[in-house]
């Protein structure tokens, strides 16, 4: 046996040696390889029937963990697997791909790069171990996602006699329980948290009691029934974009909210601190730490806030005034309309930061939120109570197996080891990739970098050029949208409109001469495929306008050009302005000021230095990371002291 987890000396006859930290596939899978190979042209020539009874045997055969890892098992059902696949939509897998497979089930991040069919991919490792019945989570980054992948590999998964569900965020209780109770069930991997969330709340209201309840509920007429917990135990999950769920949402505790708090601040006493706010100076009263996105207030900010308490209007305060107006400010400096959210329909809706979607359902805490429905001059909502509080590196390591894929793993190994205890795999493409990588281009602002990006549009629209370009926030889609217009270039804009027009628009970016803005991560996971005219046009060109905070996200955004053998290239674009360099390097931002040239361009180039800027920018956010995990601990050995 070779496949357990998660220890990196167990794969020694599946990987090679390390190379800076990321495991590289070895000659000495191929005889696994030539394994599956022989045991898929014997699956061939099976009837329907047999291959049928070849598929219950296999469930037969595994009936727990241990048995799932055995490689005669693995052969045989990654044979089965490529068979039913095959027979069900004409998909054969490449060597690439199994490969990947296997280093799924060895318990590890695979890193495939985009285009290469990492959808499939999955179903090898899940239906190893879904053959035990006990149930394996695959989760994805939105509900989406988690429906394309169901539909498109249900029939297959049925065909092997495994049962599928699929996860619903607005599904009731009952309809969740029947989806988990599956040998497979796909979901956004937030749900598969906020329903473990809500079985420890049932569970704690449960164990909370008191003696006689039921027996008073029957003598009443109440219903006896008492509803279930939704999971099983947490067996295995299979993450797809899993740098994107374990570390740039790892920033972000999943928090089950609840009824309104039972204490709640008025709104007159959220508006007057408001006011207070307006009333203070920067340097003065208070200072701005951009890069911690936090306001300091000084002592004598304290002493005005102390003074001007005193005049406040009727109504509760379940807050200290002081935090209420520190929000007040972080709502007026920090938080930025169309870029950390957006105002639609009287409600202020999240901006994900990391994916540039909309959140309809989540809301800042601790009072933020209400901060700026003051500042955006609209009606005051409710706060709701914190219910249950779990980080997503805690989550995760509730199961008792897990495994991930993403296109852009390394440079996050450090991170996956320490977290999760996961290596990472990096897999061969199946065609040598073709992108062409130009060098950045650096002005002095917005609107020179914005100029030259029209530009070079309009040339390569000209020639049949498909363009992607990518913008970081909002704000700047709507920007450059508007200098597009002014110059009649036909385009597409993408920021923030959620899943299946997202997915539709991006599917079309490929076509010849076709142009779409959209924020980072729009459309991530859907394929683009330029048509005979893009290719023989240059194939997919994608324009960064700006160097994100995170160096992986860089790589996502070029990994949508060339795809899968096929050309194309990508440019950043680079400003004195951009909030990366802004932010962290005033006098690096007044510098390529004064370097620019008569048109706003840079003859410099500013490549090094940024780059430093943004591994700083990593920096700063693992470490937030860290502190937040360490929170987590602090607070279950406080629970675990107390029980």
């Amino acid at each position: 046996m070779f496949f357990t987890q998660p220890s990196l000396a167990d794969y020694r006859n599946l990987i090679g040696r390390p190379k800076r930290g990321v495991r590289v596939v070895g000659k000495p899978v191929s005889d696994q390889l030539r394994q599956i190979r022989q045991r898929c042209e014997r699956l061939e020539q099976l009837s329907e029937p047999e291959f049928s009874n070849a598929a219950a045997a296999m469930r037969s055969r595994v009936r727990n963990e241990c048995e799932a890892t055995r490689v005669p098992n693995v052969v045989e059902s990654f044979a089965l697997t490529a068979e039913a696949l095959r027979r069900t939509t004409g998909m054969v897998y490449y060597d690439c791909q199994l490969v990947g497979g296997l280093a799924l089930a060895g318990g590890t991040i695979a890193e495939i790069q985009t285009g290469e069919g990492k959808t499939i991919t999955t179903a090898l490792p899940a239906a190893l171990f879904g053959w035990t019945g006990w149930g394996i989570h695959l989760a994805t980054t939105n509900e989406y996602l988690s429906r394309r992948d169901y539909e498109t590999l249900r029939p297959v998964y049925e065909r092997l006699g495994l049962s599928v569900g699929l996860l619903r965020s607005q599904a009731s209780s009952d309809e969740k329980a029947i989806a988990y109770a599956c040998d497979l069930t796909f979901g956004p991997g937030y749900e598969f948290g906020f329903d473990f969330l809500r079985d420890q709340r049932l569970k704690r209201s449960r164990h909370n009691q008191r003696l006689g309840d039921s027996v008073r509920r029957t003598l009443r007429g109440d219903s006896p029934y008492e509803a279930a917990p939704m999971q099983r135990a947490l067996f295995m999950t299979i993450i797809d974009e899993a740098d994107s769920i374990l570390i740039d949402e790892a920033n972000t505790p999943l928090v089950l909210s609840g009824a309104k708090m039972s204490t709640a601040t008025a709104s007159a006493i959220f508006e007057f601190a408001d006011q207070t706010a307006l009333g203070l100076s920067e340097g003065v009263d208070f200072e701005i730490d951009s890069i911690g996105r936090a306001i300091n207030l000084t002592d004598k900010g304290i002493g005005v806030i102390s003074e001007t308490w005193v005049q406040r209007p009727a109504g509760m305060a379940a807050r200290p005034f002081a935090d209420l107006v520190v929000n007040a400010l972080k709502a007026r400096h920090l938080v930025r309309r169309d870029q950390d959210y957006v105002v639609r329909e009287g409600r202020v809706l999240i901006v994900d930061g990391n994916t540039g979607r909309i959140h309809d359902e989540r809301k800042w805490s601790n009072g933020l939120h209400q901060a700026i429905e003051v500042k955006e001059g609209l009606s005051v909502s409710d706060e709701n109570e914190a219910q249950a509080r779990i980080t997503r590196q805690r989550f995760i390591q509730l199961y008792q197996r897990v495994a991930g894929l993403t296109g852009t793993a390394a440079g996050s190994e450090g991170e996956l080891r320490e977290f999760y205890n996961l290596p990472v795999v990096r897999i061969s493409p199946h065609r040598p990739c073709l992108r062409k990588s130009l060098r950045t281009r650096f002005f002095d602002g917005f609107e020179s970098k914005a100029n030259a990006i029209v530009s070079d549009i309009r040339q390569r629209s000209d020639l049949g050029q498909p363009i992607l370009i990518g913008t970081r926030i909002i704000d700047e889609s709507q920007r450059l949208s508007v200098q597009l217009k002014k110059h009649s270039i036909p385009h597409v804009v993408l920021n923030g409109l959620q899943d299946e027009d997202e997915a539709d628009i991006v599917a079309q970016a490929g076509r010849s001469g076709s142009v779409t803005i959209a924020t980072n991560m729009a459309g991530r996971g859907t394929d683009i495929q330029p048509d005979a005219a893009s290719i023989e046009a240059g194939g997919l060109h994608v324009i960064a306008t700006e160097i994100n905070h995170n160096q992986r996200v860089d790589r996502q955004l070029a990994g949508r050009a060339a795809r899968q053998g096929d050309p194309g290239s990508c440019q950043f674009f680079c400003a004195a302005d951009d909030e990366l360099i802004a932010t962290r390097s005033p006098s690096l931002s007044a510098q390529m000021r004064r370097d620019a040239g008569p048109t706003g361009e840079c003859d410099r180039d500013f490549s090094n230095l940024v780059a430093k800027l943004q591994r700083q920018s990593e920096s700063d956010a693992r470490r937030l990371r860290e502190q937040m995990v360490a929170r987590d601990r602090w607070s279950e050995s406080i629970r675990e002291s107390l029980s």
